[in-house]
């Protein structure tokens, strides 16, 4: 398939020039006149017959009036066509006087005169230049009639060029004549040029027709129609279709033809995918039928094909419109080709918009039998759900009973955990730690005994013996601080955490930051002490770590403890499950729900754990704690 791409550019409709444009121009030509006029005056002795003054002189007359013409054209709300006719006039007689200055019908500078006749023509019209060139050929006879009456100095360079010559017909004629030649050839390219003018602007008006008729139009079907036979019509196509679609595979929406249209296939034609690819009009000498077979069966035998991609904003395809064009021509004007791009865009634009319209009136039909049925659903439903919230009103009263006692539960076991701890702890130190702590006194004092006697055996045994008792005594002291140490009521929360991290695990090296002024209530102290020993245990048994940093601060009207470690970490779906061997995560959790607080752990493998505890400083559902006073008072009082 042969094929050339015709130029896709922006439209270029010739703009006509103002009169104040036009005169302009004509103002520099004449400023052009001037400067030759000039130099002529200056350095063409050998041109000019007058003096340098009077050609000089009569220049800069010229000049004058021009400027006084051309003050009076500025003035607001005067009509300038007189003051154009005036400048035109004096144009022809400076160029006469000129061409009577320097030789007649001989002089050099007749050329100004075709310059002067071929500008008025292209910048005014036909019509004017063919008055102009009159106009000089009047100015040409009266000079050589004025030069022969004695009325002018004789001039002429050629004694043939006044009448009374035998030779005066024949060169006046030929001067005339290349006059009017000059004249006629431009006055038929000006009203050709103005004859495309006027077809482009019927053509501009076919354009708005079109778009006023499609505006009118709200029918999808209607728009490609009208957009191909206004294209058809006006730039003289012979057939036509117009293939598009909102969505999927392109359809035949108007053809403009001989008979009935034949069926489209589903998928693209080659020169389709071209045309959109290259998102310009193809110009397509002949079909190809094996790669085009959708074209070529909707319009057999088609030739020089003008194929118009059919684009919205944002390089949305539309679809395509495929013109054909009469005649052995092989080639389309770019006027016309960029005439058909506005209709086809303007065209696509609104069909694009109609077939909007169409699905969102179809979206409002179906919203309205939608909103029908949920009319009739919610009535239905209001009744229900009236019924179910009388009974969930219920069912939420009952849950906040049975929430309240599962606080007052969990509270009434903490407190009795805590309650025998503390006794327990007391009796602990009080009674086995002291005992074993005076039998490995005397067993000391018996080895050193032993050692003077020189009773080898013997106080091997008995220091064997002491290493027993000092690892009772440090287990012992272990299980009394695990039950409830004492430096935490004595000497506060942080002091607790180092106790417990040196008597735990001595090779861990830990910081323990404490940035609160003040302890906090006994409670609340207990609680985040317990849940902070959870997580330095998990940390010993899990963690592998080589290091701990605990911070105890202050923040939104509470306390906040954090635990981090750099250990091995896990995966957080493990946060919700409680490993074997202590109460786990969901105890740390529960204990600080239960005081109205939070307990949250973050942890990836390979990146270490953190978890942070934060409780109101008037923990809401905390127990009444037992201390180590509230003991003291008891025993007092059993006493």
């Amino acid at each position: 398939m042969d094929e050339s791409r015709a130029s896709r550019t922006g439209p270029r409709p010739n703009e006509l020039l103002s009169v104040a444009e036009r005169m302009d121009y004509l103002g520099i030509l004449r400023g052009g006149f001037v400067v030759v006029a000039v130099v002529v005056g200056l350095l063409g002795t050998g041109v000019r017959t007058v003096p340098a003054w009077a050609l000089l002189a009569s220049s800069g007359l010229y000049a004058l009036l021009l400027l006084v013409l051309e003050g009076a054209r500025r003035i607001p709300r005067l009509d300038v066509r007189p003051i154009l006719g005036a400048m035109l006039i004096l144009d022809g007689v400076y160029l006469g006087w000129l061409a009577y200055a320097t030789g007649g019908l001989g002089s050099p500078l007749r050329f100004l005169i075709y310059v002067h006749v071929i500008a008025v023509t292209m910048l005014g019209s036909y019509r004017t230049g063919l008055k102009i060139a009159a106009w000089h050929s009047i100015m040409l006879f009266v000079s050589a009639y004025a030069q022969s009456a004695g009325i002018l100095a004789h001039r002429e360079a050629f004694a043939s060029g006044l009448p009374g010559d035998p030779n005066f017909a024949l060169a006046s004629g030929l001067s005339v004549g290349a006059l009017w030649a000059v004249a006629l050839a431009t006055a038929w390219l000006s009203a050709a040029n103005e004859r495309e003018l006027r077809g482009q602007k019927i053509d501009l008006e076919e354009l708005s027709e079109m778009v006023a008729e499609i505006d009118a139009r709200n029918t999808p079907a209607d728009i490609p129609r009208i957009l191909l036979d206004r294209v058809c019509s006006v730039f003289g196509f012979t057939r036509g279709l117009v293939v598009a679609s909102p969505k999927g595979d392109l359809s035949l929406v108007a053809y403009r033809g001989s008979g009935e249209p034949a069926g489209m296939d589903a998928g693209l034609d080659h020169v389709i995918e071209r045309a959109w690819d290259a998102r310009q009009t193809l110009l397509v000498h002949a079909v190809d039928p094996e790669r085009d077979p959708r074209l070529d069966a909707l319009l057999p035998g088609a030739r020089n094909l003008l194929i118009v991609p059919l684009f919205l904003a944002g390089g949305y395809r539309l679809g395509i419109m495929a013109v054909e064009h009469g005649g052995t021509r092989d080639h389309v004007k770019r006027w016309i080709v960029t005439m058909v791009e506005q209709f086809a865009s303007h065209a696509a634009l609104a069909l694009h918009n109609a077939w909007l319209v169409d699905e969102l009136e179809r979206q409002l039909e179906e919203n309205k039998a939608l909103e029908a049925q949920l009319l009739a659903q919610n009535m239905d439903l209001e009744a229900k759900v009236q019924e179910r919230t009388q009974e969930l009103s219920e069912s939420l009263e009952n849950l906040r009973i049975a929430d309240a006692g599962r606080r007052a539960l969990l509270a009434r076991l903490v407190t009795a955990e805590e309650a025998e701890r503390q006794p327990i702890a007391g009796d602990v130190h009080d009674g086995p730690i002291q005992l074993l702590t005076a039998a490995g006194l005397g067993l000391e004092m018996v080895r050193k005994s032993l050692a003077k006697l020189g009773q080898r055996d013997m106080n091997e045994r008995i220091e064997e013996a002491l290493a027993a008792l000092t690892r009772a005594v440090e287990g012992m002291r272990t299980l009394t601080f695990d039950l409830r140490p004492s430096s935490l009521d004595e000497q506060g929360l942080a002091s607790a955490l180092r106790e417990y991290l040196q008597y735990r695990d001595p090779d861990l090296r830990f910081v323990v930051e404490d940035r609160i002024h003040g302890q906090p209530p006994e409670a609340i102290r207990l609680i985040l002490f317990r849940v902070a020993q959870e997580a330095l245990a998990n940390v010993r048994k899990h963690a592998k770590a080589t290091r701990v940093d605990v911070l105890i601060s202050e923040r939104d009207g509470g306390y906040v403890i954090r635990v981090r470690d750099n250990g091995v970490g896990f995966d957080s779906s493990e946060i919700r499950r409680s490993r074997e061997g202590h109460l786990g995560l969901s105890s740390m959790r529960e204990r600080a729900q239960m005081a109205g607080g939070t307990c949250e752990v973050h942890s990836r493998p390979g990146d270490g754990t953190s978890m942070e505890c934060w409780l109101p400083a008037e923990a809401q559902g905390a127990p009444r704690l037992i201390t180590g006073s509230d003991l003291r008072l008891a025993e007092r009082g059993a006493a």
